[in-house]
């Protein structure tokens, strides 16, 4: 487990590390806008196993992917321009949505859907637009623990058990709260976690797009 500081250069030479790793199918602990996240190339299957195995998560329970754009969104998932623009008026949400075909089924955890998510933090925007496809982007973290804002955190998390590659290091993070997940594919769609918006702000936007 290598650790690669973001660095004074704005990121530039930890992002080109993070891209070389994740096209060997490798695992990046990278920083997000809300919590340390590990990354892997999300259309590779033995990339996502390796995820599954570091964090030690049962087979059944998806990880979710993220994305730079709409137009990658496109590529993973289904969804219309009307719940594009709620996404993008929410910010910081996961949308559960219909998974195209070709989305390895370890990914969405055997089912038909899939977690998205459009990155605004920049380097992770950066990394996904260098790489050139969506990464995974779950929490670093074992399964059924809390999330990690402080890299001694991350790394004191995977001593001794199956460890991520890298560990790109920004510091300590600021303690945004996670994203809001909705469901989608359930109709009316269904608030599966609250995040950085109040419920109430979520469920009347959501409204004011069905």
């Amino acid at each position: 487990m290598r650790i690669v500081p973001l660095g004074t250069d704005h990121g530039v030479g930890a992002t080109l590390e993070a891209v070389r790793c994740l096209k060997l199918g490798e695992v990046v602990v990278i920083p997000t806008d809300t919590v340390y996240g590990l990354a892997a190339d999300a259309l590779n299957e033995k990339a996502v196993e390796k995820v599954f195995a570091i964090k030690m998560r049962a087979p059944d329970q998806a990880l979710p992917v993220f994305v730079s754009d709409f137009d990658m969104l496109d590529k993973v998932a289904v969804a219309n321009h009307e719940l594009k623009d709620y996404i993008s008026a929410c910010g910081s949400i996961t949308a559960v949505l219909p998974a195209r075909g070709w989305v390895p089924l370890l990914l969405r955890g055997g089912k038909l859907s899939i977690g998205v998510r459009v990155s605004t933090h920049p380097f992770v925007e950066r990394l996904i637009k260098a790489f050139g496809g969506p990464i995974t982007g779950t929490s670093a973290n074992i399964s059924g623990r809390g999330p990690h804002y402080k890299i001694r955190d991350v790394i004191d998390e995977f001593e001794g058990g199956v460890e991520p590659d890298i560990i790109i290091d920004a510091g300590d993070l600021p303690q945004n709260p996670v994203s809001a997940v909705i469901d989608f594919t359930k109709k009316p769609p269904m608030l599966l976690r609250t995040g950085i918006l109040p419920k109430e702000v979520l469920m009347q936007l959501l409204g004011e797009e069905r």
